[in-house]
C-alpha cells in the first residue's frame, strides 16, 4: 500500500488521459466457483486437490482467487487448497456493509467452523496477512501455521486529507479499474509475469462491475488495529514472504524483520521480486508453503 500513498502521483497526471480507451473482456475462472453463505452476502471460492491437510488461500486488495492458480495446482497434489475471493470481490457479493482485513477473517473463520476443517493453514497476501494473524489468534488449534506473504499486518502513518482526497480521486468514477489496474502492474518492478496484460485486464473488468471499486477504496482505508493487537496469539510456526523489489514497502528486508520477530518465524526473501511471489515464482513459493508442515 506504501506505493498507493506515496507513488500516486506519478500516476495521476497521465492516467486521465489514456484511461478511457483502455478495455477487455473477462476471461472465464478456469475451475468451476463455489460459493459460502454469509449473513450479508456470499463468499467466492474455488477447491482443488483432497488431501488431509487444508490450505486456505487469501488474495491481497483488489486481487481475484485466479491469481492462486499456478499455485493451487502445485499444492492440490497432496492437500485440499481452497482460494477465496475476498467480499465485494472477484465472483463474491458486494451487498456487504463494511470490507477489510477483520471482516475477512470472520468470513474464514465461519467458512473453518461450518465445515469444521481441522489441520488448517492460511497463505495470505497483503492486507489479508492480518487477516490471517486474527483467524490464527482465535483458532489456534485448528490452524496450524500461517506464510505470510509481501504482509501488511499493522497499521503505520495516518494518510494525510490531501493523500486521501487524491486517492479517492485516482479511484472513484470510470477511470477507477484501469488507474488499478495500473497501479497493480506496478508491483512486478523487475519480473513481471508472461501473461500480466492478461492479469491486469482480468482484474480490471471485474473492477467495472458495479460496487467492486467501492469495495477496494472501503479496504484501502480500513484499520488493522484489531488484528494487530493480537499478534501474540498467532505467533509460532510462521513463514514471511517478502520480495527485495515489493514497492509497497520503504524497506521490505525491515518489515519483513519486525514481522518475523514479533510472530517469533522465519524470513524467506526473494531477490528481485515484487509485491506477489507467488506469481514470479509459485514452485519455489510451493516449497516454502510445505516448509509449515514438513518442520514439524
Amino acid at each position: 500500500m506504501k506505493s498507493i500513498y506515496h507513488n500516486l502521483t506519478l500516476f495521476f497526471p497521465f492516467l486521465f488521459p489514456c484511461l478511457f480507451w483502455m478495455d477487455g473482456q473477462l476471461l472465464g475462472s478456469p475451475v468451476s466457483t463455489s460459493f459460502f453463505q454469509r449473513e450479508e452476502g456470499r463468499i467466492a471460492f474455488f477447491k482443488m486437490g483432497n488431501g488431509k491437510r487444508n490450505l486456505i488461500l487469501l488474495p491481497g486488495l483488489g486481487d481475484r482467487k485466479e491469481s492462486y492458480f499456478e499455485l493451487s495446482l502445485l499444492l492440490a497434489k497432496e492437500n485440499s487448497v481452497y482460494s477465496f475471493d475476498l467480499r465485494g470481490l472477484g465472483e463474491s457479493d458486494v451487498s456487504f456493509s463494511s470490507y477489510g482485513p477483520k471482516e475477512t477473517a470472520e468470513d474464514v473463520l465461519a467458512f473453518i467452523r461450518e465445515k469444521d476443517l481441522q489441520n488448517v493453514y492460511i497463505i495470505a497476501n497483503s492486507m489479508t496477512a492480518a487477516s490471517a494473524v486474527y483467524i490464527r489468534s482465535k483458532e489456534k488449534n485448528r490452524v496450524h501455521g500461517l506464510l505470510l506473504s509481501g504482509p501488511f499486518v499493522r497499521d503505520k502513518e495516518p494518510l494525510s486529507l490531501g493523500m486521501k482526497t487524491l486517492i479517492h480521486l485516482a479511484f472513484r468514477g470510470p477511470w477507477g479499474p484501469s488507474a488499478w489496474a495500473s497501479f497493480y502492474e506496478s508491483l512486478f518492478p523487475v519480473h513481471p509475469p508472461k501473461d500480466i496484460k492478461e492479469r491486469s485486464e482480468k482484474l480490471k473488468m471485474n473492477l467495472k462491475e458495479d460496487g467492486r471499486m467501492a469495495a477496494v477504496r472501503s479496504m484501502m482505508f480500513a484499520s488493522k488495529k484489531e488484528c494487530e493487537m493480537v499478534l501474540p496469539l498467532a505467533s509460532g510456526n510462521v513463514i514471511v514472504v517478502m520480495g527485495t523489489k515489493d514497492p509497497d514497502f520503504d524497506s521490505p528486508q525491515e518489515e519483513a524483520d519486525w514481522i518475523a520477530n514479533t510472530l517469533n518465524g522465519s524470513i524467506k526473501l526473494y531477490e528481485d521480486a515484487g509485491h506477489y511471489p507467488f506469481v514470479e515464482d509459485p514452485s519455489r513459493f510451493s516449497n516454502d508453503v510445505q516448509l509449515l508442515w514438513q518442520k514439524k
